[in-house]
């Protein structure tokens, strides 16, 4: 493209666009209310189906659909311009306009007075045609106006989330029973070095017996019996002239004894 054109691709753009929404605009209002228009003194001016029938052909006017496609493609050929997204919005609304009212006037057509079969025929055949040239028009306005709707995610794809710093969180597959508390230590005490100590099985109650008797403590009289079994130590005679060690008081003599 030359630059010359370059530079007044924007202008050129909103002068195509400015035609296409007055006219559709100016057609619109003469087809709805019909103002200006003389009553012949008859009290009464051209019917809604009479409007119709004249106006039909204007509000769905090739000319207007191609100047429309055309500001939105000088909009975005080569480059986007700025006010790219303006123009296409403003050209889809101007279409969807025409083609709506296009559509009321060529079905109301039919009603015209003074018009004949032939006449009625062939307009609604070449408005239909009409039709369907902006119909095309709206759907290629329609997919440069999608061009600056953000980009969908691709199917199955899942933002992931942006974890903070940290170890990354594990996912457990199967579920497993929760680990016993331990309970809570007092502060200021850590626990020794080496295995944790075993704890005693609970004792069962049952009868206890009594603690076996030590030399040189009293025997209760319950256990006479069991004294009796006991053996009694023997001091051997001493050969002669040896004297016998001597004892201590409240006790036994020193030396080997031996049982009898």
């Amino acid at each position: 493209m030359p630059p010359i054109a370059q530079r007044l691709r924007e202008p050129a753009a909103f002068v195509l666009l400015a035609f296409g929404a007055l006219s559709t605009l100016f057609n619109t209002i003469t087809f709805l209310f019909g103002p200006g228009e003389s009553n012949n003194g008859l009290g009464g001016g051209p019917s809604f189906s009479d409007r119709a029938a004249m106006q039909v052909s204007n509000l769905l006017s090739v000319v207007v659909v191609a100047a429309l496609v055309g500001a939105v493609y000088l909009a975005h050929s080569p480059a986007h311009l700025k006010n790219a997204k303006v123009l296409t919005l403003l050209s889809l609304a101007t279409l969807g306009v025409a083609d709506l009212f296009g559509v009321v006037a060529l079905f109301s057509a039919f009603g015209a007075n003074g018009a004949t079969g032939w006449d009625k025929t062939s307009t609604f055949f070449i408005s239909l045609g009409q039709l369907g040239v902006a119909g095309i028009g709206s759907w290629l306005v329609l997919g440069y106006f999608q061009q600056h709707q953000p980009a969908a995610p691709a199917p199955g794809f899942q933002p992931q989330q942006q974890q903070q710093w940290g170890p990354a969180p594990q996912q457990q597959q199967w579920q497993q029973p929760p680990a016993p508390q331990q309970q809570p230590q007092p502060q200021g005490q850590q626990q020794p070095w080496g295995p944790p100590p075993q704890q005693q099985a609970p004792q069962q109650p049952g009868p206890q017996q009594p603690p076996a008797p030590q030399w040189g403590q009293p025997q209760p009289q319950g256990d006479a019996d069991s004294m009796m079994t006991q053996a009694i130590p023997t001091v051997p005679p001493a050969p002669q002239g040896q004297q016998q060690p001597p004892q201590q008081d409240g006790g036994l003599g020193i030396g080997n004894w031996t049982a009898e």
